[in-house]
Parts: structure tokens; sequence; C-alpha cells
């Protein structure tokens, strides 16, 4: 049996299970595959359109889409 935590996707916010063993270590969301550092520890995320759109804006970057010049 694989232990595992549940932790927040940084940039599109879903939530996902991550294996224990890969705590602290960097892993990809397996809906948008942002990087991050699985952590128990989940910091709080605004709640702000502009907050939302900045993390809009960080996926699409990653997935090499053109972002839009404000």
């Amino acid at each position: 049996m694989t232990l595992r935590f549940g932790q927040s996707c940084p940039t599109c916010g879903r939530r996902i299970e991550v294996r224990l063993e890969l705590l602290g270590r960097s892993v990809a969301c397996p809906h948008c595959h942002a990087e991050f550092i699985a952590s128990e520890r989940q910091t709080p995320q605004p709640s702000s359109d502009e907050a939302l759109m900045d993390r809009v804006e960080r996926a699409l970057r990653r997935s090499g889409a053109v972002v839009p010049v404000k």
C-alpha cells in the first residue's frame, strides 16, 4: 500500500494525491502540468480575480500557449 497525502496545485487549484515519498520533491500536476514542491503545508491562495488570472497565465506559459500582453 502506498501512503499518500492530498495537496492543491498552486497553479490550477485542483486537489491531487501525492505519494508520501515525494514530500519535499518537485512534482507535476497531472491536470495542468505545473511543477511545484510537494508539501504537507498549504500556502493559502488569494481568491481575487487578479490572482486567478495570474495562475491561468502561468499555466498557459508553461503549456507554450500564446498569452496576450496586457
